[in-house]
């Protein structure tokens, strides 16, 4: 089969998988929840003579196909939804009360069941493996799914993630860091109570939040080097019981972003260096804890290459945008990354009226991306299958 009539196989099943799309998008599932979902996808690669196994990495599916003596191709597409109440206003929009498809992992997902459906057609020396992960929104499925052996036995992967900002019809190549490391700060201050109308005889642990708050921002951008940007943002904050008492106590949690992995290894204790400070000075006493959740993509050099190569084959040069600047968001695509020689690329989605952020209740990417994820899925699939053979 050449590759045009390949392409037209594709075309040929695109409204199946729109469907199927729709219907995963109707019935999200959150983190580690994602039962039913996985149960679709389950039956339907069985239909199709997948070797399915489930309940890998809690409620993540493993499906292979052809044969491993040379090694397994992977492909790794990520399942659950966001806590987020949908206003998209679509004929097909969510059930579920509060919970959403806002990241596009419904088009993964429909994208992953192309190319299982496709890959049946290729004459491949590898064997290919594609991952339904779960719980990438919490940066945890990744690690689960490799704990239970996801990666055993594979030799590549390849990744892609929907992009708001490019256009469907076209996708985004990163040379090296994609997206950044992402951790999790957690500031608890002690003050001292008192009565709000004598404020000088206490502590006010609220005033101190404050001054962490905009404090720690401060630091960033006089004790750090600004090419090399950290954002960190406070996404939590508890504290006080009475209008008129001084807090006493205030918990401040939030997200730590950095590209730079070397940084971001003593971040925490620049963190608790700094903001111990600042809560000192103000007479109070602080407790800084640091966790990592997961560490930047850094795709690989020559399967960004294949990436690029495919996608130029696939949809022009015009099309495949060289991207300049790392995200600044999370992706735990870059535990398997630790593991293999992998990369991820940016699939446009943006049609002629736009579309939302990704994490927006408005979120409505252009369908006819799935296709396109597909057939440059299957083109680097082939493309590094008679690369090694050559």
């Amino acid at each position: 089969m050449n590759r045009d009539q390949l392409f037209q196989k594709i075309d040929s099943f695109n409204d199946e998988l729109i469907n199927l799309r729709r219907h995963i998008h109707a019935h999200p599932e959150l983190s580690g929840f994602e039962n039913q979902t996985a149960i679709l996808i389950s039956g339907y690669l069985k239909n199709i003579g997948w070797t399915v196994r489930e309940s890998i990495g809690r409620t993540g599916v493993i499906a292979d196909f052809g044969p491993t003596d040379n090694g397994i191709i992977g492909v790794r597409v990520d399942m659950d939804a966001l806590p987020i109440f949908e206003e998209t206003k679509l004929s097909y929009s969510s059930k579920v009360d509060g919970v959403m498809h806002a990241c596009g992992h419904d088009l993964h997902i429909s994208i992953g069941l192309g190319v299982a459906k496709i890959v049946k057609h290729l004459e491949l020396d590898f064997g290919i493996r594609i991952i339904f992960q779960p719980a990438e929104e919490i940066a945890s499925g990744a690690r689960w799914m490799i704990n239970d052996g996801a990666t055993n036995g594979l030799t590549y992967i390849f990744g892609v993630h929907v992009y708001p900002d490019l256009s469907v019809g076209t996708i985004g190549i990163k040379e090296g860091s994609l997206t950044a490391a992402a951790g999790e700060l957690k500031v608890e201050i002690k003050g001292k109570s008192g009565h709000g109308a004598r404020p000088h005889e206490g502590v006010d642990a609220i005033w101190v939040a404050s001054k962490v708050i905009s404090g720690i921002q401060e630091s960033i951008t006089r004790k750090l080097d600004p090419l090399d940007p950290v954002v960190i943002t406070f996404g939590k904050i508890n504290g006080g019981n009475a209008f008129n008492v001084l807090a006493e106590k205030v918990n401040l949690v939030g997200t730590v972003r950095c590209t730079n992995l070397k940084l971001f290894r003593n971040i925490g204790n620049w963190l608790n260096e700094n903001i111990s400070s600042l809560v000192n000075s103000c007479g109070a006493d602080a407790k800084v804890k640091f966790r990592e959740i997961t560490p930047p993509v850094n795709n690989n050099p020559e399967i960004n290459r294949v990436l690029r190569e495919s996608g130029i084959m696939v949809l022009g040069q015009k099309n495949v945008i060289e991207l300049q600047k790392p995200s600044l968001g999370a992706e735990d695509f870059a535990e398997f990354l630790h593991e293999i020689p992998g990369a991820m690329f940016r699939l446009g989605v943006s049609s002629s009226k736009g579309c939302a952020p990704l994490h927006n209740s408005k979120f409505d990417p252009d369908e006819r991306a799935i296709a396109v994820g597909i057939k440059v899925i299957t083109e680097s699939i082939v493309k590094l299958n008679n690369e090694i053979n050559n």
